[in-house]
C-alpha cells in the first residue's frame, strides 16, 4: 500500500490494538505487516489466507496467549448462544482448541481490516484524481482507453458520498447515457461502445430504471 494508506491504517490498528490480547494481538500485528506490502485488497486477502495456512503451532504459542484467547471465545459463546452447540464448544485437546481459536480470531480480524481497507480505497477513488484503481491497472491491456476512462469516471461518481455503511461490492450510480458521456467528456457513440465493453467483460452491470441506467460496480474494483 502507499504510505498515506499505511499511515491511516496504522492509526486505526493502533486504536483497536489497545483493546486486544491473546491471539488477536498476534494476528493483528501479522496482518498489519501484510498490509504494508499488499498492492490491493485482493492481494491482501490472498496473503492473509496464506498466513492462516502457516499459522503458529502449539509449541510456539505461550500458554498465557492461549488462555486469554480461550476466555474471549467463551465470552463470545455465552453472548451468542443460550445453549452452546457441541460443534462450537472448545475442545479439551490443546492442539485442537488452538485451531478453533485461530479460526475464531483470524477471520474476524481479517474481515474487519479488509472492510476498512476497502472503504479507505473507495475514498481515495473519490478524492484523488491521480489514483488509479487496481482493477484498471490489472486490466491495462485488456481494456481500451475509452473503457478504462469511462469506468474510472463511473467509479468516482458511484462513491460521491462514501460512508461507513458502503459495501465495496454494492457500489452503484444512476446515470443516463447522455449524462455519462457528458461526465466522461466523450460523445455518445464512444460512451456507448465503452459501456458495452465493460459490460461484456463483467466489470459493470446495468439495469434500466425510469429511463436511467443503474450501474453496479463489482467487487474486483478494489
Amino acid at each position: 500500500m502507499e504510505r498515506s494508506t499505511l499511515i491511516a491504517l496504522e492509526k486505526h490498528i493502533y486504536a483497536i490494538h489497545l483493546e486486544l490480547d491473546g491471539l488477536a494481538r498476534l494476528i493483528t500485528k501479522q496482518l498489519l505487516h501484510l498490509s504494508q506490502v499488499a498492492g490491493s485488497v485482493e492481494h491482501f486477502r490472498r496473503m492473509s489466507f496464506d498466513l492462516y495456512k502457516k499459522r503458529e503451532t502449539l509449541d510456539r504459542i505461550a500458554p498465557q496467549v492461549l488462555y486469554e484467547t480461550a476466555l474471549d471465545y467463551e465470552d463470545f459463546l455465552e453472548e451468542e448462544f443460550d445453549d452452546v452447540p457441541a460443534s462450537w464448544a472448545l475442545s479439551t485437546d490443546e492442539a485442537e482448541a488452538l485451531d478453533q481459536l485461530w479460526w475464531f480470531e483470524f477471520f474476524r480480524i481479517q474481515a474487519e481490516m479488509e472492510d476498512w481497507l476497502s472503504l479507505y480505497l473507495i475514498r481515495r477513488i473519490r478524492e484523488d484524481i491521480r489514483y488509479v484503481p487496481p482493477v484498471i491497472e490489472k486490466n491495462a491491456y485488456a481494456l481500451s482507453d475509452d473503457a478504462r476512462h469511462v469506468f474510472w469516471r463511473l467509479l468516482q461518481r458511484s462513491v460521491a458520498k462514501p460512508s461507513s455503511k458502503i459495501k465495496a461490492n454494492q457500489l452503484s450510480c444512476r446515470m443516463g447515457i447522455t449524462e455519462i458521456a457528458r461526465y466522461a467528456r466523450f460523445n455518445l457513440e464512444r460512451t456507448q461502445l465503452a459501456i458495452e465493453e465493460l459490460t461484456a467483460r463483467g466489470i459493470i452491470s446495468i439495469e434500466e430504471d425510469d429511463e436511467k441506467l443503474k450501474l453496479r460496480v463489482r467487487l474486483q474494483v478494489i
